[in-house]
């Protein structure tokens, strides 16, 4: 008991501090060490009290009645305060508690391009990825403020910097990773600002990595139906004009067991012309990959259907999870293409992509399988996922991820990625064949 009560004034003390800190300093220090002095006496009394109470074998009932409540009391402050480890205290009484949370990831990767003729060419090199973010929670008006950073450059499918990239042991960057304010009321939500895809989607047709910047709006609670809309600035063109992303999906949740539940969603979503008109401009210096594309013609309307069902099989967890998109406004003629120029067939013959795959766990080992085909004018390529076809296409493409690993602990843990990918397309100008990408992590969550 001594033990506990001296911790509860060692933590009492350093909550207090931050506290008055945060609240501008308007305490003295005198002040500050009079009410640390006021606690440690309250903490000596009640441990004597405690002592009198085991060194006495008769004790009247009334007396014994105050001394446990006295003790009960003071184990509940001590309860309080233990409860308050691993939150920031606050000056300003409207913010109840900040939430801190990221991750430190190292990798190894290996990417081997296969040529159809002439050598092929391997790439090996190291990246750090880590990120710290906080989320600071207003319980009286229904608000949280949140905001991350991460490392790597500006590029929106990546967090990853790559060791001496450019210079011999350079600094790593640091950028904003999200910062958004949330506001709920009752099974109803709108977010502002840059924040993690709220969509139900597989890791194919968005990146991971991909914050949507702008207003979002849901309803739904964690089992029933939910809906989920939202404006998001895209890119601003030309120096005086922003093309929006307009989306939209219901779906739902639900259980067929105590265990086993899955979700159902579809989706549609549509890019205002801009951004393919000025990328289209650029021609063969486009950076979105609409450098051959008619912009007359060309538009970005996707609609997709998502699924996954999650269930024990015996000691193993598994989720089965499958989704489908199609490009409604691909069109143009034949070389008016996202994989370009020399691709031999028309966008509207290539406007669909779908992937499946299979999660599993098996107390700490992971294990999972997922196959694709991202057809060349089925999706917006940049945005997809970053290493699913690195150096062979950002669409057009087709392949196996294969994934193994193990929880060293609760924060440390282990990972091995496989991709096999390759063309759904060929012709006679790509020169690639194939590619296989060997990614191995060690990962720390805090």
């Amino acid at each position: 008991m001594k033990k506990v009560l001296s911790t509860a004034v060692a933590l009492g003390f350093c909550l207090y501090l931050p506290a008055s800190a945060m609240a501008g300093g308007h305490q003295s220090n005198d002040e500050i060490l009079r009410q640390l002095k006021e606690l440690q006496s309250i903490v000596s009394s009640q441990q004597a009290e405690i002592d009198m109470l085991k060194g006495q074998k008769v004790v009247p009932g009334a007396e014994l009645d105050s001394l446990k409540t006295k003790v009960t009391a003071q184990q509940e402050h001590i309860d309080a305060i233990e409860k308050k480890k691993g939150f920031v205290v606050s000056g300003n009484e409207f913010i109840d508690q900040v939430k801190l949370n990221g991750d430190l990831r190292i990798r190894y990767e290996i990417r081997d391009k296969n040529y159809k003729v002439g050598d092929d060419t391997s790439r090996e090199r190291f990246r750090s990825r880590v990120r710290l973010g906080g989320v600071w929670d207003n319980k009286e008006e229904n608000w949280q403020v949140a905001l991350g950073i991460a490392s790597g450059d500006n590029t929106p499918t990546s967090t990853n910097d790559t060791w001496g990239e450019t210079y011999p042991f350079e600094h790593t960057n640091i950028n904003i990773d999200y910062a958004y304010a949330k506001h709920k009321w009752n099974d109803f939500s709108m977010t502002l600002g840059q924040s993690e895809n709220p969509y139900k989607s597989s890791w194919v047709l968005w990146d991971t990595d991909v914050r949507l910047t702008g207003l979002t709006l849901a309803y739904g609670q964690k089992e029933g139906v939910f809906a989920t809309a939202g404006g998001y600035g895209a890119k601003f063109v030309h120096d005086d004009n922003t093309s929006m992303l307009y989306m939209g999906q219901v779906g739902y949740n639900g259980k067929f067991s105590e265990k086993g539940k899955f979700t159902v969603a579809t989706g549609y979503h549509t890019y205002t012309n801009s951004i393919i008109n000025e990328d289209s401009a650029l021609g063969g210096k486009a950076l979105f990959g609409f450098g051959s594309v008619d912009p007359n013609n060309y538009k970005l309307n996707i609609g997709d259907l998502y699924g996954d069902v999650s269930l024990p099989a015996g000691p193993v967890q598994l989720k089965l999870y499958g989704q489908m998109w199609k490009n409604f406004g691909a069109d143009g003629k034949i070389g008016q293409s996202q994989a370009g120029s020399h691709f031999p067939e028309t966008p509207r013959d290539n406007d669909m992509g779908w992937v499946m795959g299979i999660d599993t766990k098996f107390n700490n080992f992971k294990l999972g399988y997922a196959y694709s085909m991202v057809e060349a004018d089925s999706l917006f390529g940049y945005l997809s996922d970053a290493d699913f076809g690195d150096g062979l296409s950002k669409t057009n493409k087709k392949g196996h991820r294969v994934q193994l690993g193990y929880d060293i602990s609760k924060n440390w843990s282990t990972d091995f990625t496989f991709f096999n990918v390759k063309r759904i397309e060929d012709f006679a100008s790509a020169q690639e064949d194939h590619v296989n990408l060997y990614q191995f992590d060690v990962s720390y969550k805090f």
